[in-house]
């Protein structure tokens, strides 16, 4: 009976004695916020030099989050190169007198270099899918130049690059030019799906980032096949209905005019009658209002309102026209997901066109899109003629 009340306490110890047997207290954790990948060249055995950089916080310099500047930085940058990502985050922890943890991990940043290199970006992406420390809501970027330079920017406002980094990307609803943050779960399902995709993309300008544009990637290689520039994006933005605001600038009389979107919807409708020329149909209704004009002309006038609103339209056409083209003509790609549309519209065709739907065949290219914009101002604001009465004088 002793023997049962002995063996009843040490089993009920034990839950409690070996909670904590990996435990690292918080002072010897090393903190990583960011991480870059570049491309360092490729060996003789085939296989591509890698270098690993990551972003640590240096906890005892925060001392105020919110200020900039001081005597010292509140990070360090450390790189490690090698064949394997596994194996360079191993001799990471030989290089910091902190255990890395990458719970914090906030963003990931790819170089342009890898992006282009067939299956790379995959690889690259899978030690970040694998490991149960990361969160599937860390933000992926591809960086056109080495993906190192952007961790090395040093922000006049803020003392930690990576969270600087991550709060642009955020704001990123505020124009349509640039991408919503795309994160690696996300990215998890591109890679399955093998249907082309966008990633957003980051230069460094400056002491600080121009976060606009997107890195185009097919599908079934994950390779990268070019770039969207900011207008072009607003394009793809604008024809998925992801465009949440942002500015658009016409001329009225000689004199610039701001048209400040608001509220934008998009309906696509597909006719597959013939598969070698599927007709897309695109539907944009886009709502907003004037936010700044330098003309003399009375906006109030339903005349007026009326050659702003075609204007609008007109633009905002062009722009999402011209994106169509690159992605058929030059990218061979297709960004819009059409694709997906089909297939969950007409799933019988899909299966007779998916392999050769924007490779090979290329049916995508050959499809032929439709375009129209329906433009409305909401409001007009106050006119501000000060512009042309200094041009005058």
């Amino acid at each position: 009976m002793i023997s049962r009340k002995v063996c009843f306490i040490v089993s009920c110890s034990f839950l409690f004695l070996t909670g904590c047997w990996d435990q690292v207290d918080i002072e010897e954790r090393g903190f990583i916020i960011g991480s870059a990948v570049d491309m360092m060249g490729k060996k003789e055995n085939g296989e591509y030099e890698l270098r690993l950089t990551n972003q640590f916080v240096i906890p005892s310099t925060l001392g105020a989050p919110t200020q900039g500047g001081g005597d010292s930085d509140a990070f360090t940058n450390i790189s490690a190169t090698g064949e394997s990502m596994f194996a360079i985050s191993r001799e990471m922890a030989q290089l910091t007198s902190r255990s890395p943890y990458w719970e914090h991990l906030k963003i990931i940043i790819v170089s342009k270099e890898i992006a282009e290199t067939k299956n790379l970006f995959a690889k690259i992406m899978d030690i970040f899918l694998r490991n149960p420390s990361m969160r599937r809501s860390i933000k992926v970027i591809v960086a056109d130049e080495d993906a190192k330079n952007v961790l090395d920017v040093k922000p006049t406002n803020e003392k930690l690059p990576a969270l600087y980094i991550e709060s642009v990307m955020e704001n990123s609803f505020k124009t349509a030019s640039a991408l919503e943050p795309v994160r690696v779960g996300q990215v998890h399902a591109y890679l399955l799906n093998q249907n082309s995709y966008v990633i957003p993309k980051i230069t460094t300008s400056g002491e600080g980032i121009q976060y606009e544009g997107a890195a185009v990637f097919h599908g079934y290689d994950n390779k990268m096949v070019g770039m969207l520039d900011g207008e072009e994006t607003k394009g793809l933005n604008l024809l998925t209905g992801n465009a949440k605001e942002g500015a658009i600038n016409i001329e009225l009389d000689d004199n610039i005019l701001t048209y400040e979107l608001e509220d934008v919807k998009s309906n696509l409708s597909i006719d597959t009658k013939d598969k070698n020329n599927i007709h897309i149909s695109v539907k944009v209704k886009v709502e907003g209002s004037i936010a700044e004009t330098f003309g003399t002309e009375n906006i109030i006038k339903k005349k007026t309102l009326d050659e702003v609103e075609k204007q609008v339209k007109d633009e905002l056409e062009k722009i999402i026209n011209h994106t169509i083209k690159k992605a058929q003509t030059e990218l061979n790609a297709d960004i819009f997901g059409i694709g997906d549309m089909i297939k969950e519209r007409h799933y019988d065709l899909w299966q007779q066109i998916k392999n050769e739907w924007d490779h090979g065949e290329s049916y995508f290219a050959k499809s032929t899109f439709h375009v129209a914009v329906n433009a409305e101002v909401r409001a007009t604001g106050s006119s501000d003629q000060t512009k042309k009465h200094w041009s005058e004088r």
